[in-house]
C-alpha cells in the first residue's frame, strides 16, 4: 500500500496510482468469479469509471450479458460505460461496446439507449448516420431533442418540423400552444432554426400563444421560460439588447419550478453582461419557498462568475449561505468547483476547510478530481508532507471502497 501512495507523488503520474487501486478490483484476470449481480456490477463499473480505468470498467460491464433481471440497472451500467467512453473521445470503443450489449448478445434496450450513440455520430458530423440508428419505439425526450437539434444544425428544419405531424403539428400555425406540452429540449432548436430563418413573425406567435395560453399551467411553465430564453439569445445575438429584456420583462419567475430554465437565463445575462440583472434572479430563487428551481449548476455558476471578477470572499459566503437554504446537501460538483478554483487562486486554507468538510461527510466524499487539486496544490505550494497526507487519505479512501464493493 505505501507503494500505491508514493506513486501519487512520483513521476510517474496519478493515472499509475489509478491503475493500482483498480488491480485490486481486477486481480483475478479471467472475471469468472466475480459477482455479477445487476447491482454489484453496476457499482463496481460506476467505481471504476470514477477511478478513470475506463478499460477495465469496459471489462466488468461487459459481464452485464450474464444477468437476467433488473433490466434497468442494466441498462445503466451499459449506458454508464458507452457515456464515458464517449465523454473521454473513445469513440471506437463507445460503439464496439454498444454493438455487443444491443446488437451481439440478448440485453434488453430500455427508453434512451441510442443517445449516446445518436450524439456520438451527431458530435462527428454524421447526422444520416444519427437518423440510421433512430428508433422511435424506444425514443425519450433527450433521443428527440438530440435529433431535432441535430437537423436544424444542419440546415434541415422542414424536416425537424414534419416530425412533429405525427403528435398534432400537421399545421404549426393552428396549433402553437402545443408547444407548451412537447419538451423544452425538442423545441428550442426548433425555435432557434425559425429565428435563423428570419421567421420572427411566427415564432412571435409562438411565444405569444404559449405565454397567453390559459393551456400553460404552472407546472409546465417552465417550457415557457426556455422560450422566452430562446427569443432572449437571438434578440442579444442581433444587438437588440431592449427587445431581449422586453421578452425577459413578461416572465413570472415565481412560476418557475425547475432549475433548467433559471440556469440558462443566468448564463446569458452573465455572457451579455447583464450582470445586475443575473444576480437579481439568483437572489430571488435562493430566497423563494421553492425548492427544485435551484441545483448544483445553479450555484456553480454564479461561484464561477465571483472568481471571475476577483470577489473569493463573495463565492465562499456564497456557497455556505446557500447550503444552510436551498441545497441542505451540496453534491460532490459544488465542492470539487469551489475547492478547485480557491486552489488554482492559491487560497488553500479555505480550500482545506471545505476539504476537510467533504471528508466528515460520508454523503459527499472527495472524487479523484477533487483529491488530485489538493495534491497539486500541497506540490505547487511546496507542502510536499501535506501532499503525502492526502495521498495516503485518497488511498486509504478508495480501498475501503474497494473492500465494501467485495462485501455487495
Amino acid at each position: 500500500m505505501f507503494f500505491c501512495r508514493r506513486l501519487v507523488l512520483t513521476g510517474r503520474g496519478f493515472n499509475n496510482s489509478v491503475r493500482s487501486f483498480s488491480s485490486v478490483v481486477k486481480k483475478d484476470p479471467s472475471l469468472s468469479k466475480l459477482d455479477c449481480r445487476p447491482l454489484a456490477l453496476q457499482a463496481r463499473v460506476d467505481f471504476l469509471i470514477r477511478l478513470g480505468d475506463l478499460d477495465t470498467a469496459a471489462k466488468h460491464a461487459r459481464l452485464s450479458v450474464q444477468c437476467t433481471d433488473n433490466i434497468i440497472c442494466i441498462n445503466q451500467t451499459c449506458q454508464a460505460i458507452i457515456g464515458a467512453m464517449c465523454e473521454a473521445k473513445r469513440y471506437k470503443d463507445a460503439l464496439d461496446l454498444f454493438h455487443y450489449f444491443y446488437r451481439e448478445t440478448n440485453i434488453t434496450p430500455y427508453f434512451g439507449y441510442l443517445n449516446h450513440i445518436i450524439k456520438l455520430h451527431l458530435d462527428q458530423g454524421r447526422l444520416d448516420d444519427a437518423l440510421n440508428v433512430y428508433d422511435s419505439s424506444l425514443a425519450n425526450d433527450v433521443t428527440e431533442a438530440l435529433i431535432s437539434k441535430g437537423l436544424v444544425d444542419a440546415g434541415r428544419l422542414d424536416e425537424a418540423m414534419d416530425r412533429l405531424k405525427p403528435i398534432g403539428f400537421s399545421d404549426l400555425s393552428s396549433n402553437m400552444c402545443k408547444f407548451s406540452y412537447l419538451s423544452s429540449d425538442v423545441c428550442k432548436p426548433l425555435l432557434e432554426g425559425l429565428l435563423r430563418q428570419g421567421d420572427v413573425e411566427k415564432v412571435n406567435e409562438v411565444l405569444g400563444d404559449v405565454l397567453g395560453s390559459s393551456h400553460v399551467y404552472d407546472d409546465r411553465y417552465d417550457r415557457v421560460a426556455i422560450f422566452s430564453y430562446t427569443y432572449m439569445k437571438y434578440w442579444f445575438e442581433q444587438g437588440k439588447e431592449e427587445k431581449a429584456m422586453d421578452c425577459y420583462s413578461l416572465l413570472q419567475l415565481g412560476k418557475l419550478r425547475e432549475a433548467t430554465a433559471v440556469n440558462a437565463l443566468l448564463v446569458l445575462f452573465l455572457k451579455y453582461g447583464k450582470k445586475t440583472e443575473a444576480w437579481s434572479l439568483f437572489n430571488e430563487v435562493s430566497h423563494s419557498e421553492e425548492m427544485n428551481n435551484f441545483d448544483e449548476n445553479t450555484l456553480n455558476i454564479m461561484v464561477n462568475e465571483c472568481f471571475k471578477i476577483g470577489r473569493f470572499d463573495w463565492a465562499i459566503q456564497i456557497f455556505y449561505k446557500v447550503k444552510a437554504s436551498k441545497l441542505k446537501k451540496p453534491d460532490v460538483t459544488c465542492y470539487r468547483n469551489i475547492i478547485t478554483r480557491l486552489n488554482k487562486q492559491g487560497i488553500l486554507f479555505e480550500a482545506e476547510h471545505l476539504f476537510e468538510e467533504m471528508c466528515s461527510d460520508r454523503l459527499v466524499p472527495p472524487d479523484v478530481s477533487t483529491y488530485t487539486s489538493m495534491i497539486d496544490a500541497y506540490l505547487k505550494a511546496g507542502k510536499t508532507e501535506d501532499a503525502l497526507r492526502i495521498s495516503n487519505k485518497m488511498v486509504d479512501a478508495f480501498i475501503g471502497q474497494v473492500a465494501w464493493l467485495a462485501c455487495l
